[in-house]
């Protein structure tokens, strides 16, 4: 379930419900369908209802966590990808419609907590590179030219996923350790 697009839906049933206009905010004419009281009192109790099943959607959100039997249907790819796909494989392992899923953010932290990539500055902005670390795991930049931009990103080999998802407990602490504080 796709939790922004349950609120924004729950936004719109409750400016209808109001009388509002929710493309453009106006007030709705007095004489049209959607204020009919019995439409009216219709839209105010599938509000309520959406409220309640966007409430009960977030206590149920269990954080990210996968298992050893789920962690070995991992499939590892035979030449360099980004850090951005390995996350979507990983996510892509998770049954439980409930479960966060591992946002890029604390997968890259992790990286560079446990030394595989750092940030340098370059030409007055900061970047991440590999470090020796992670050249020796086959990290490296691969530099992108599309029509609307350039750009360096680091691509991860077959062995960097592998030590991902060997290390992927130190991974799951580093989460909880970063929840907690």
């Amino acid at each position: 379930m796709d939790d922004k697009l349950l609120k924004h839906a729950q936004e719109y049933i409750e400016k209808m419900a109001n009388g509002i206009n929710p493309l453009n905010n106006e007030k709705i004419k007095e004489d049209e369908l959607i204020n009919n009281v019995r439409i009216s009192r219709c839209l105010f109790y599938v509000n309520t209802i959406l409220k309640e099943v966007i409430a009960n959607n977030k206590t149920k959100t269990k954080p990210f966590y996968l298992t050893k039997e789920q962690l070995s249907k991992y499939e590892y790819t035979n030449f360099p990808i980004s850090i951005t796909q390995i996350l979507k494989k990983i996510n892509a392992l998770i049954t439980d419609s409930a479960m966060s899923k591992l946002k890029i953010n604390e997968l890259i932290n992790w990286l560079l907590e446990v030394g595989l990539i750092k940030i340098v500055e370059k030409n007055e902005k900061q970047v991440k590179v590999p470090t020796e670390f992670g050249r020796n795991l086959g990290l490296h930049i691969e530099h992108i030219s599309t029509p609307s931009k350039e750009y360096d990103k680091i691509m991860y080999s077959k062995e960097a996923e592998e030590y991902i998802i060997a290390n992927f407990t130190k991974l799951l602490t580093f989460i909880n350790k970063k929840i907690k504080s």
